[in-house]
């Protein structure tokens, strides 16, 4: 039932209700039976309680997006598509049914079938996602799916025009705090905690980020400059290419965050690099994220093709390391962003942090996603292979 509809069959009762109302105060009974025009009813002696009807219609339910759109939420959401990729691992978290996902790109599809989502909520592996390649959305299809809600990048000008033409409810989320992992994160959960009426859910999710931050922030304070670790990120690698993250890209947020310098700062978002800016670098530590198959091991090995990482003080003191998968990648925002930070300050100083990740890890998925992990998913989450990054299984999903 439209809108429309719903106003006109709520108008329609009020009016049969008045009807009946006047009906009975012209023809009231007295006590002893008999009608009184100064005996009505009693239900029409007392005045209307503030929490009845007034027969007026509520006012429809909004959120500002990210795009600093107003858009009306429908009276009810059951059908909810996302073609933000990390956004199933943020709608996890919230407590909300996974069963009202409807359809997701493939990217986040991928992910899932290949990390620990896959088993936590195996109904979305037979999710929709046929209907969108890379940023190219098919809105016939899409409108099969006859979504409530999608949550899409508010960067994609085209696809805010194609949702609005088609009538569809579309809110656009993106990046905040110029690569800020927690910060997006925050805003991401505020933002479903809105539409879903989640607020208390996400609300603790959002405070344990904070305490950890403040808790990892007041640690590494007081570290002077000249002793701060000097990391690098690996985004994408392979014998052909290097591109590192800079300034405004979460693997810059990861090592500033925790206390260390990002030796490629100077550079802006990403950008690719050759061995010999590498060599002038120099990193202490360098951090692979899992959008790529290197492993530590490659490096460690010197087996990448036309580049000898023998030389840099990180493979040679052994302090490289693979980025974990849990719900989601953990270099991006996802739903287990506030375990990164543990993660890379446990990597970053050693001395001075000493988190048990894999308590951490059973803890959290405990906590916030009400799913109990056996050891060895906690292993795989914190010891990924290198085909998570290119789509095929580490974990068999026969649970114990």
């Amino acid at each position: 039932m439209n809108q429309y509809m719903k106003r006109l069959a709520g108008w329609t009762a009020i009016i049969l209700l008045a009807v009946a109302l006047t009906a009975c105060g012209s023809s009231g009974q007295s006590a002893g039976g008999e009608t009184s025009a100064a005996n009505p009813p009693e239900a029409a002696q007392e005045p209307a309680s503030a929490g009845e009807p007034s027969g007026e219609a509520e006012a429809p339910k909004t959120v500002v997006d990210q795009s600093g759109r107003e858009v009306v939420l429908p009276d009810e959401i059951n059908r909810v598509v996302m073609t933000a990729l990390p956004f199933p691992s943020i709608y996890a978290i919230t407590g909300e049914p996974v069963s009202k996902v409807t359809g997701m790109h493939p990217g986040s599809k991928g992910a899932i079938e290949n990390s620990i989502m896959g088993i936590m909520y195996p109904e979305l592996l037979d999710v929709e996602s046929g209907f969108i390649e890379g940023t190219d959305i098919n809105m016939e299809e899409l409108l099969k799916l006859n979504p409530d809600v999608v949550f899409y990048w508010a960067d994609y000008a085209n696809q805010t025009k194609q949702f609005d033409d088609a009538g569809i409810t579309a809110i656009g989320v993106n990046t905040q705090g110029n690569g800020d992992a927690l910060l997006t994160l925050q805003t991401w959960l505020e933002i479903m905690g809105d539409v879903f009426g989640q607020q208390d859910q996400v609300g603790a999710v959002i405070d344990y980020g904070r305490e950890i931050t403040t808790e990892i922030t007041g640690k590494v304070a007081d570290i002077p400059e000249s002793e701060r670790q000097r990391g690098l990120f690996l985004f994408h690698h392979s014998s052909e290419e290097i591109v590192v993250p800079g300034t405004g890209h979460y693997g810059d947020y990861w090592i500033e965050g925790t206390g260390g310098i990002n030796v490629a700062k100077e550079i802006d978002v990403t950008a690719p690099v050759n061995m010999e800016q590498i060599y002038q670098w120099n990193p202490e530590v360098i951090y692979i994220s899992s959008f790529t198959t290197t492993v530590p091991e490659d490096l460690f090995n010197n087996t990448i093709s036309g580049q000898d990482w023998s030389q840099v003080d990180a493979v040679k003191n052994g302090r490289v390391y693979k980025e974990p998968v849990g719900v989601y990648r953990w270099y991006p925002p996802s739903g287990d962003a506030p375990l990164m930070l543990k993660w890379m300050a446990n990597h970053q100083y050693p001395d001075l942090f000493s988190y048990d990740m894999e308590a951490e890890v059973e803890a959290y998925y405990k906590r916030f996603y009400d799913f109990e992990l056996t050891e060895d998913e906690v292993l795989w989450i914190l010891n990924p292979l290198r085909e998570a990054a290119d789509g095929t299984s580490g974990l068999s999903r026969q649970r114990r």
